[in-house]
This record gives structure tokens, sequence and C-alpha cells, in this order.
């Protein structure tokens, strides 16, 4: 026994000796992050060392000591997410003082304390992989912590220090794994920065898969996060090539391929939240969803709870997906359906696993879409509870995920608020701090909106506009938030809201600027989707939008701001599908040869498709092409002025292009009337407004019921007995103000009326609700000599001002020269082949035949399938001077079902539904709208246009976005038709028939145009006393005296969009048509 130890007391011998036992117990506790560690098991050795510390005060040695191990176990609790908040901050000043010889502790801290300190230190840091091998734990989460708490200086210093900590570390006596792992970690990219990749010296090279997987994907990590954070796509691109290089470079089918790829599907679906689009989104959900069940594999197989808790991720990132979807498709039995999925996959999720937050975000969301699909407020308070107890899930979470998520904690409150109508629910509705991010305010802002929807106070709005100024700043600043649009939208809508309190003018004024800017940010959305269907799901609240901003201008009598708002929200699919067919041009006059090539190839069947994983943003070329032509700075979408349109309306002969704009609540709607001799003209109608349209709402649910009982002599009576009353209602509502004026004005003397006599030529654009009235059949008042609408003026259809300016410009085409006539391929209508052969017969003897005939008068080229008939509207050699289509049409809500019922390609009809064949929607038989406008073609400036014919069901009707005006019809006029003749509802396969061979006779034999020959078949189908007009033969000719012809079902469905003017026929030869001075 030494001198010093006999001098000490038994007290002091006693409390060593308990500090070197409690420092070995410790030690037993090693290493950080071990696999299975439950948080508790730190909690009595930190107590035992604290107390140690405390009482250690003259024995600095072995102060030293226990002040290495009680930073240790902090950060073992930490590590195993355990203890509290400032363990970790703990840990790191206790293990830095040892190390640092300046201080009293680390003066007396030995060479093996401070390797010791050295691997503690490491682990917070940079978080240590567990010994046990396998991606799948790796300790992500313990990354992700990592480095969602690291400023760019502190990255900087743990660079320039890792490689100490590493070389001290590797000195103790480790386990092999542990000791492997810390070789390896010297081959991880500088982690000061991920951008360039560089790495640290290595220590050990190794092919193991496991560890090219770690070096692909902890950077990548890092990449993901940097652009979750700064909205940079390339951040992204560049995680995206690391890993598509890593998993080159490993066995098919191993675990830490399939990890990858899963991770490669997560970046994708994050892809369109930092600048990327839909297109991503999809793309990444499919890979995730094909490697679900492998994933599920692994993880039953393994021994680590952090595969298991990735492998509930990846089971509910495709719930939600799917939900998603669901709930835009209205679909509330498929989201019922998976709410039980979900709460299913709640029972059997252990309570501490990591992702089980994400299952109760899952069940929120689930619950909140059936809410709103059923407008059950039960079930949207059981979404506000789910959304609450992931906040209380997320206790078992990385750190970074509960911060993220506390910041989201208004959500639930908002749900109740809105339910409730009780504003002192929402407990968190303020400002959010000054060094809040994008997202933290736009979800401050979101609350203080439902705050001011409830109580509609002026002081409410002030912090309201406030917020939504600074989010909207930073959009400015080159921020692309996917909410951009939504948000630059609600700021316009809070300062007209503060105009209706203080009547400013600058509110005003401010209201259109930022309507404007909201509605070109949403444009530019539009464009940077690849195909109609991802570009409808973004373009949906831009019609709204427009209508809305186009009456706070037309308010003001502000007509040209009314209609740039209205062209640039209206048919934003089909202005986006016109545009992109331009940019290749575009870029070529730029010089940007290379990426008009790319652009023109994408899509192609000469386009790359990546072997293997993708190694970018499937966007990435849209976006660049795009940002080359400055799309959001500039904008593609040029919206035409009111000269334009009106020189537009004299070229296509007709006298006014009509907008009319439906009003919400009791607010009236509007009419904007552009003419080719009298300028515009701005007036209300009362009758638009939401209160005062109730036979179209009844129509509309009249409607929804026949398609449900097609063929129900119940449902038939109700829906027709509603399109009566609708029809006399559109007079009254519209129309009677609408030919007054203009009628008033071509009676004044025009010069219009000096060139041509007859009726006068409406193009109507009828928005929002409004585009599903047959306002051609509007019903006269009893006192007036005609009945109808369409016996005093010519009514043509356009979805947009900008797509009938189109249809003006495109050149005139015999339709005799080049006919192509398709009758039911699928043998699904009675009368297709005889009306198809009719017509053969009388008008179109040079026409080549498609699709099923019994008796056809010559042999048909082919089936009639979609490939065929988009090769025909695609190859010039082949182009159709007028396509006759006679066949079975179906609307649906996405343009993938709206569609022409055609042939099934070879073999096809055979399949099962889920491969395409027979009961699929869309099968592959069916010519969709998504195919017609996503075709590549395009269009040089004055070529001709043929005529097409829908002698068809619903192929001018969407059951949902009627404001889209995405039909098609309107499809068919996007892709180059001057003309397009469609059928508003189903319509009688016979009369349909008898009135198409009439319509032919008009367009063919009298030589009007095809609005003047619609026109004409109609008032035939209502003349009582009607004749043969020389073209009919045998059982058309006997159709002649079917009874009801003149019923509005009958002949009321057909309409035309395309070129309103007249045919070759003189204006002495219109005997049929009324005078201007005949009308109501």
């Amino acid at each position: 026994m030494t001198d010093a130890e006999m001098e000490e007391g038994g007290g002091v011998r006693a409390l060593r000796a308990w500090g070197m036992a409690a420092t070995k117990r410790a030690l037993r506790l090693y290493p950080p992050g071990t696999p299975n560690a439950d948080p508790k098991v730190y909690d009595s050795s930190i107590a035992e060392l604290e107390e140690l510390l405390r009482l250690l005060e003259h024995d600095a040695e072995l102060r030293a000591t226990v002040t290495v191990q009680l930073g240790s176990v902090l950060t073992m609790r930490h590590l195993a997410r355990g203890g509290v908040p400032q363990d970790r901050e703990r840990a790191r000043l206790l293990l830095r003082e040892a190390r640092d010889p300046r201080t009293e502790t680390g003066a007396a801290t030995d060479a093996d304390d401070r390797r010791w300190a050295a691997l503690a230190l490491l682990s917070l840091v940079m978080p240590i992989p567990p010994a046990g091998g396998g991606v799948g734990q790796a300790g992500f989460f313990n990354m992700l912590d990592w480095r969602a708490y690291q400023e760019p200086e502190e990255m900087a210093a743990i660079a320039a220090e890792m490689p100490a900590l590493l070389a001290e570390a590797l000195e103790l006596p480790l386990a092999p794994e542990l000791h492997g792992h810390l070789q390896r970690m010297s081959t991880i990219p500088d982690p000061s920065g991920p951008q360039q990749g560089r790495a640290r010296t290595s220590v050990a090279a190794d092919d193991d898969p496991d560890v090219v997987a770690m070096d692909a994907m902890m950077p990548s990590v890092l990449d993901a996060l940097a652009a979750l954070r700064g909205g940079d796509p390339e951040a992204i691109n560049r995680a995206l090539r690391r890993l598509r290089a890593a998993h080159g470079k490993l066995p098919p089918g191993h675990e830490a391929s399939v990890s990858i790829e899963n991770f490669i599907g997560m970046l994708l679906q994050a892809g369109e939240s930092v600048g990327g689009n839909l297109q991503d989104q999809s793309l990444g959900h499919e890979y995730v969803t094909a490697l679900a069940d492998q994933m599920q594999s692994f993880a039953a197989a393994s021994t680590t709870p952090v595969t298991a808790e990735f492998a509930v991720a990846v089971r509910v990132y495709p719930l939600m997906s799917r939900i998603d979807a669901a709930y835009k498709a209205e679909d509330a039995a498929t989201v019922r359906a998976l709410l039980g999925e979900l709460e299913a996959l709640e029972a059997d999720t252990p309570p501490d696993n990591g992702f089980r937050f994400q299952i109760q975000l899952a069940l929120a969301q689930a619950c909140l879409s059936l809410g709103n699909l059923t407008n059950d407020n039960d079930m949207r308070l059981r979404g506000a509870d789910h959304h609450e107890q992931s906040l209380a899930a997320a206790a078992h979470a990385p750190a970074f995920i509960r911060e993220s998520l506390s910041r989201h904690a208004t959500g639930p409150d908002a749900v109740r608020a809105r339910v409730t109508g009780d504003p002192t629910k929402l407990r968190h509705a303020t400002v959010a701090p000054a060094d809040a991010s994008t997202s933290e305010r736009w979800d401050s802002a979101q609350s203080l909106m439902v705050r001011y929807t409830l109580t509609r106070d002026l002081p409410d709005l002030d912090p309201l506009i406030a917020e939504l100024r600074r989010v909207c700043d930073d959009i400015r600043q080159g921020q692309r938030p996917r909410f951009a649009a939504k948000a630059q939208w609600m700021l316009a809508e809070a300062y007209r809201a503060r105009w209706h309190h203080t009547r400013d003018p600058a509110d005003q004024a401010s209201a259109a600027a930022t309507a404007k800017e909201a509605l070109n940010t949403l444009a530019a959305d539009v464009l940077l989707q690849l195909g109609s269907e991802h570009g409808l799901l973004t373009a949906r609240a831009g019609a709204a939008r427009s209508v809305m901003a186009a009456t706070w201008a037309a308010s003001q009598n502000h007509a040209e701001e009314a209609v740039a708002a209205l062209e640039l929200g209206r048919a934003l699919v089909l202005h986006a599908a016109s545009t992109s067919r331009t940019v290749p041009e575009l870029l070529e006059a730029r010089g940007q040869r290379e990426l008009a090539e790319a652009w023109r190839k994408a899509g192609t069947a000469d386009a790359e498709e990546p072997d293997g994983p993708p190694g970018e943003l499937r966007s990435n070329l849209r976006r660049r092409a795009l940002e080359a032509l400055g799309y959001r700075q500039h904008g593609l979408f040029t919206t035409p002025t009111l000269n334009e349109l009106a020189d537009g309306v004299a070229e296509g002969g007709a006298d006014a292009l009509v907008y009319l704009l439906p009003g919400e609540g009791d607010a009236p709607g509007v009419g904007i009337v552009v003419g080719s001799d009298f300028g515009v003209g701005i007036g209300g109608l009362p009758l638009l407004s939401g209160t005062e349209s109730g036979p179209l709402e009844r129509y509309l649910d009249a409607a929804a019921e026949r398609s449900k009982r097609l063929g129900e002599p119940a449902a038939e009576r109700a829906w027709e007995e509603a399109l009566s009353t609708l029809c006399d209602w559109a007079y009254r509502a519209a129309l009677d103000d609408i030919l007054t004026a203009v009628t008033r004005h071509l009676t004044a003397g025009a010069s219009r009326r000096e060139n041509r006599s007859g009726p006068p030529r409406i193009v109507l654009v009828p928005c929002g609700r409004l585009g599903v009235v047959p306002w051609h059949a509007a019903r006269l008042p009893a006192a007036a000599p005609h009945d109808y609408v369409c016996q005093i003026a010519v009514i043509s259809y356009a979805a947009s001002g900008g797509q009938f300016l189109r249809t003006v410009k495109r050149a005139r085409r015999d339709t005799t020269g080049a006919p192509v006539l398709i009758a039911d391929p699928r043998q699904e209508l009675t009368y297709a082949e005889l009306e198809a052969t009719a017509l053969y017969e009388a008008f179109y003897p040079r026409a080549r035949l498609y699709g099923e005939f019994y008796e056809p008068p010559v042999e048909p080229v082919a089936a009639g399938t979609p490939d065929e008939v988009l090769a025909l509207l695609s190859d010039p050699s082949k182009a159709p001077s007028l396509l006759h289509v006679a066949s079975h049409g179906s609307a649906g809500v996405r343009p993938t079902v709206s569609a022409l019922h055609l042939a099934f390609p070879d073999g096809t009809d055979v399949l099962p539904a889920e491969e395409g064949g027979p009961g699929a929607a869309p099968d592959r038989g069916m010519l969709t709208v998504t195919r017609l406008l996503d075709r590549p073609w395009h269009e040089q400036p004055g070529a001709q246009g043929p005529l097409v014919v829908l002698s068809a069901c619903e192929t001018d009707l969407s059951t949902r976005d009627h404001d889209e005006a995405l039909t098609l019809t309107t499809a068919f006029v996007s892709g180059g038709a001057r003309n397009v003749v469609g059928s508003r509802w189903t319509a009688q396969d016979g009369a349909s028939a008898l009135m198409m061979a009439v319509f032919h006779h008009y367009l063919t034999v009298e030589g009007q145009g095809p609005a003047d020959a619609l026109r004409a078949a109609q008032l035939w189908m209502l003349d009582p006393d009607r004749e043969n007009p020389g073209s009919l033969t045998g059982a058309l000719l006997r159709e002649i005296r079917r009874p009801g012809l003149e019923r509005l079902p009958v002949w009321a469905a057909f309409i035309h969009q395309g070129h309103p003017g007249p045919g070759r026929a003189t204006a002495a030869e219109n005997t049929q048509s009324a005078s201007v001075k005949g009308g109501v």
C-alpha cells in the first residue's frame, strides 16, 4: 500500500472503489448505438455517475474517468432515443471538457480515457453504424438526427476533427465488427461538403455490398435533406446519380440493392416537392409499391429493429398515395377500405416503432378524406385525433422529425375549429417567428385564415396578410414549394376581404395583381407536368380561381383584366398541350438546339429508357428546357388581348364571343361580350348566382343519377324533366340579355350586316358549372315566334378564347377530299353500320371505312383500333378531311377514362380487366382524352384542319371538370381539328343516325359550314312537317316518321366547337334561318 493510500480514510477508499465499479458497469454498456438497446438501461448508470461526479471533487483522475463515462452513457441514451433533449448537448460538453488539456478535467484525463471520449464524441458528431452488418441496420435515424442539427460552420469543424477522433478510437480494444465500421467511416464523403462528394483518406477499402450501399446512401440522405430544406432539385439528382452508380455494383436481389431502390423511390416521390413534377412522384410510388413485398421479407428475417421500422414505412407510403388518388377521384368506398388497412397495420405495429407516427398521419389523412367526401364531421374529428396521436407517436422518431411535426401542430386545431365553428379552438393561430421557414409560415397562415373565416373580424386580417406576404416574398425569391400558387391565391383573397371592410383602392389593386401572379404560377406548374392526367391534377383550381379573378375585375368594369384572368386560368391542360408543342422551336430560337432535340425525342419510340434505376428526376429535361425559356419569370402562356379576340370574331365570321361566368352565393353572374364591331361589354346576370341556379343543380343531380341507372325509365323521366326545366332557366338566366344586346348592336348598322344576312352568330365560353348547359336549346318565352335559341341564332362553343382563335386560324378543307368513316368497332350500337354506310353511299363514295360491318359497301381498311385512329391524325399522308366516328363514347372523372370505344388490338379482347381487357377503365380499345392530347404532333401556321364528328354518347361532357373543358370534343380541337361536333349526353341511336345524315346533307349538298349544318339539322328535327331533304334512303328515310324527334333529348345533345363561320352557301340560301329582326 502506498503512502497516499495509507493517508486516505476508509470513506475515500470506498468512494474510489465505487467509482471504479461504476466505470466498469458503464463500460459494459458499450458500444454506442447498440442494436435493440432499451433507453431505460442507461438511466441507473447515469444517475450513479452523476452522483459520483458530485462527490469526486478531491480526485481529479477518477473525476476525469467518471466525466468521460457519464458523457459516454448520455450519448448512448441519446442514440437509443431516450432521455431528454438536453442529453446530446450535455454529453458533448462533458466529452470535450475531458479531451481539452486546457481544462482541469482534461489535464487529468489519461490517454485511454481520451480514446473512450473520442469514441463517444464520434458517435455524436457522426453516428457510428451499429455492429451486425446490413444496410438496413445502418443507424439512419441517428444519421438523420446528426445531419439535421448541423450548421455549415459546425460541419466544417466536424470534418477537421473526425480524422483525429477516428485514429484514437481505433486504438481501443473493440469488437472486430465495430473496429471494421470505424475503419470504413473514413471512406464516407466529407460531411462539410456533401455536394462535392469529397472523401477522406481511406483507412480500409471494402467491396462488401453493405459498404457500397452505405457509402452511397449516407451522403444521399444529406443531399435529400438539403433539397427539402432549400428546394433544390439538383440535390435530389446528385443523390440519384450516386445511388444508381452504387446499385450497378451490387448483386441483384441483395438486401442492400433493394434498399437502394426503395430509397430511390422515396427520393423520386420527394422530387415533386422541390421543383419536380407529378411524374417523379408517380414513378417513385411505382418503385416503393413494387418493392414492398421484398422489404417485408427482409424485415421478417432481420433481427434488428431499424429494418422493421423501414418496412413499416414502406407499407404506409403506398397506402397514403392510394388514399390521395381515391380522394381526387371522389371514391369514398376505396378510402374507407384503405382506412381499414391502416387500422389493421396500426394494431400490428409496436408502440415504439420509429414510423408509428407515419401510420397515425396516414390514418388522419384517410379520416379527413373520407369525412370530406361524405360530409361526416365525426370522421373529420377522428382525423384530428389521429393527427395529434402522430405527434405523441413521434417520441420514438428521430429528433428532427419530432421537431418538424411539432411545427405543424396547428392542423388538428384548425379541423376542430372548422367543424365546431369555434375560433377559440385555434390555440396555435399565431404569426410564425422571424426565423421560421416558408413551410412554417404557410402553416401559420392557414390557421390565421381559418380564424378570419370564422370571425370575419378586420383585426384578424392584418396578421394573416403579413404572414402571407412573407410566404410570397420567399416564392418570388426563387423558392417553389408545392403550395406556391395556393399561397398567392390566398393572399389575393385576403386583400379582397380587407377591401370589403375598408374599400381601400390599394387593397383592390393588390388583390388583382396577386391573383394574376397566382394564376401565372399555376400555369407554370401545369406546364411542368408531363401529360394531361398530371396536368389536370395540377390545374383543377385554376378555372374556378380565374372566374373569381375575372368577376373581381368585371365588377370594376376592367374588361381587359377580366378576360386576361379567364384566358390564363381556363382550359389550362389544353393550353399546356398546345404550348408544349411549340417548345422545341422556342428553344432553337434561343440557341438551345440540344435541349430542343431532347424535347422532341422524349416520349417517342426513340426515347432512351434508363437501364436500371433512374439517375435523375424524370422531370429534369422538362424543367431544364422550360427554365431555359424563363417559363416562371416571363411565362409561356400568352393570353389573347381584347383586340385579338375581336379580330378573331371578325375573321371567323361571327358576331360575338361571349364569356358566361357563374356567381357564388348571392353574387350575380357576369356576361362579357366581345364583338367584332362594337368592342366589349360587361353586364351582371343575377340568375347565374349560386342561389338562383337551382335548375342547374337539379339537372346535375339528375344527370348523375341517369348515368348510374342508364336505361331505367324513372331515372330517364327525371332527367328529361330536369333538362326541360334547365332550358327554361337558361334563356332567362343569360341569353335574353346577351342576345338582346348583340341584336341591338347589329341592327344599329354594323358593317358586318352589310355583307351577310342571317341570324347572329355567337360563340359561347361558358365557365364553371355553366359548361354543362345546352345553351343552344334554351327555351324562348311562350309569346316568341320560335321555341328555342337555335332557331334565332347560330350557337357555337369554345373551351376558351385562345382555343377559339386557333380554330379560326386553321384553313378550311373540303370534307369530301379524304373522308374517313368509322362504324362502331365493338358493335354496341344498332344503327352505327347503317349510319356509316348511308354516309358513304350518299355523300362520301371515296371514304376509307374502319370498324365492323355485316355488309360493307367496300372492304374496310382496318378494325379501327386507337393506334390506327391516332396514326390517321398524325401522318400527313393519311390525314382525313373528315373523321366521322359512329361509336360509343363515355365520360369519366379523369382524362384517362373519358374515351371513344374503338376496336381492341389483336388478341387483347381476351385479356383480364387488370391487363387492359374488357372491364378495364380504360381498356386497350379505348381512345382516351389523354392519348389524344399527349400524342406527338406539331401544327404549322395556317394548316388545314379536319372536321371531326363524334356521333357517340357523352363526347362533349366531363363528369367532373366541366370548367376545365377537358372532353373528347375539346381534345380533338386542341389536336388540330378546325371543327368538331360532339354530344352532351347519351342520345337515341336511331335518331342520332338520322340527324347525322341530315347534317351531312346540309354540309355537302347545301354547302353550309359545320355550325350552320348542325343548326339546320336541328331545325329539321324540330319541324313537325319535316321532309326528306333529298339524300335519305332506305331505313333512315323510314326513320323520318319516328315519333318524338322534336324532343329535347333527341336533337339538343349535339354541339359545335370550332370555326363558327358559314360555308360556301350564300346568304340567300339560308332561307330557313330566322332574320335578325325576327328575334324575341
